[in-house]
């Protein structure tokens, strides 16, 4: 699987047809205001579960919050790459309770049709990246260790702050970008098993509001608007993915595809920063004092996050045509 990042985008390597439009539908909100921020406790569940597996990735920046190796052999066997789909799980069946999210990860171990049809996607997805069915077996203790979970709640008070933030200080600023790069609205997860690296579910090229992404819960009380932060470096990365496809040179000079991930990921927070420069300049230094911490040394942010030679620049020069409404 060939992936700069890790991320699933209509527009990157997972490319399926996919519609959550119905999670934004009816919502009385402006375009410029349709991200809603939630906490869903399937997708809790799911991440929590697969924290406490110790499935960290092994990308520049952690995929879930607990560090180490798998210390369980359910752990071991699922960390090898080929079952990085599951960290999208949640996002391919975003309607999904937690009993079935855990009945999609049971069905897709076997060939017959998924119990719920609404799961299809997600078993399809699963069924297409572990192809041998030898491979989805352990999909059937995975199951298991999701239902047994007591996914973590984060108060609807502060789900409704984040709202605010969001509409109040972002949403209108970003427009431009976000409507060039058909990202208007979709659902923001805030997961507290995630690690620093988020996710980013893109859906269909003509439906601009079925887009989902999940990011880590604060870690820090002084980082209240983290996920916030979170958000516009994940919404930077088909921007990122799209200039990294295009430049022959980056590919010529990744030394292999993890450096590649790795560039490409510290491109994403430098074009997040470079974007609210331009567009939200009063919550750019706010994004780096964010990622300052989440990097976790000593260091200013050009420090931490140098420009990439090669993805910066042409990132820059394209941030104004993003900025122009298509």
């Amino acid at each position: 699987m060939r992936q700069w990042t890790l991320r699933a985008t209509r527009r990157g390597t997972w490319r399926h047809a996919f519609a959550a439009a119905a999670l934004v539908a009816g919502l009385a909100v402006p375009a410029q205001a349709q991200w809603r921020i939630t906490a869903p406790p399937a997708a809790t569940a799911w991440f929590t579960a697969l924290d406490s597996l110790r499935l960290a990735g092994r990308g520049v920046l952690p995929l879930t919050r607990s560090q180490g190796a798998p210390r369980s052999t359910l752990g071991q066997a699922l960390s090898s790459d080929r079952f990085a789909v599951l960290q999208f799980a949640p996002l391919y069946y975003p309607s999904a309770t937690q009993a079935a999210l855990a009945d999609a990860a049971e069905d897709a171990a076997g060939t017959a049709s998924p119990r719920a049809a609404r799961a299809q996607f997600l078993v399809g997805a699963l069924r297409q990246a572990l192809p041998d069915p030898r491979d989805r077996k352990p999909l059937v203790e995975l199951a298991a260790f999701v239902r047994a979970v007591t996914p973590a709640a984060i108060p609807q008070a502060q789900l409704a702050r984040w709202q605010t933030a969001w509409d109040g200080r972002f949403a209108l600023p970003l427009v431009p970008f976000l409507r060039a790069e058909r990202l208007d609205g979709g659902v923001l997860m805030v997961i507290p098993a995630l690690g620093a690296e988020g996710r980013l579910f893109a859906g269909v090229p003509d439906n601009r509001a079925d887009n989902l992404i999940a990011v880590q819960a604060p870690l820090d009380p002084n980082d209240a608007d983290g996920p916030l932060y979170a958000a516009v470096r994940e919404l930077c990365f088909p921007l990122v993915s799209r200039t990294a496809d295009a430049t022959p040179e980056f590919r010529r000079d990744a030394r292999s595809a993890r450096d590649a991930a790795r560039r490409a990921s510290l491109a994403a927070v430098r074009c997040g920063a470079d974007l609210l420069d331009q567009l939200a300049p009063r919550e750019a230094e706010g994004y780096r004092a964010h990622w300052r911490a989440v990097a976790g040394a000593a260091g200013s942010f050009d420090t931490l996050f140098p420009p990439d030679v090669v993805l910066t620049p042409r990132i820059l020069e394209a941030l104004p045509a993003s900025g122009r409404t298509p």
